[in-house]
């Protein structure tokens, strides 16, 4: 059965593999460098993947903005052809693995649910030559995403998973559909990083 399930199944529980090892050696926390370097390097679009899904588990101050430059980090690499090297102050940033764990066992199952949906298709748009573009895309949209805005990484966020998860599943039907929702949610983080300036402005007009 596990030559005949889909890549992203793969996938998926490689990552639940090597986060559950990790975890029986009796750590509580893993860097990101570690993660890096467990998981490989130059597995440039499965760490894409794994840390688009890092952004949607709550965290202390600061994580959002840690885990967008983490994301641009690797893209950077991605478009330079080279191993992934995350600088000292990213890198040495320390998550529990417990959670870590827990949260990569329901994404193998979840990545179960979809790869009923998602198959194979489009090849073309997840191919070696899209890593150009979509490591571009990357980078813009997780410096976006680093914005000390509240709520405004959320929904390009969703894209930028959907897109990671049907590149590693071969889904170019699955990367557009990514591709109109990190769209859309550029849209609202545009809109609110708008609404904030003007509040701003308001704000200091009203004191002067």
């Amino acid at each position: 059965m596990t030559e005949h399930a889909a890549p992203i199944t793969r996938y998926t529980r490689r990552i639940a593999s090597a986060l559950t090892r990790a975890a029986e050696q009796e750590q509580s926390h893993m860097t990101l460098s570690r993660l890096v370097m467990v998981l490989g390097p130059r597995a440039h679009r499965l760490l894409l993947l794994v840390v688009s899904l890092f952004n949607m588990i709550p965290g202390p101050p600061g994580y959002g903005g840690t885990i967008a430059w983490t994301t641009c980090a690797i893209a950077i690499a991605m478009l330079m052809g080279r191993p992934i090297r995350l600088p000292g102050i990213i890198g040495e940033r320390r998550l529990p693995l417990g959670t870590l764990v827990k949260g990569s066992e329901q994404v193998v199952k979840v990545a179960g649910i979809l790869a009923r949906f998602s198959k194979p298709r489009m090849r073309w748009m997840t191919s070696a030559a899209a890593n150009l573009p979509y490591a571009v895309l990357v980078i813009c949209v997780s410096v976006v995403m680093s914005l000390p805005i509240p709520f405004i990484n959320a929904i390009p966020n969703v894209g930028l998973c959907i897109i990671a998860f049907s590149m590693l599943n071969r889904d170019g039907v699955g990367v557009i559909v990514g591709l109109v929702a990190t769209a859309i949610g550029l849209g609202v983080a545009v809109a609110i990083f708008v609404g904030a300036f003007h509040l701003g402005m308001a704000a200091v007009g009203a004191v002067a």
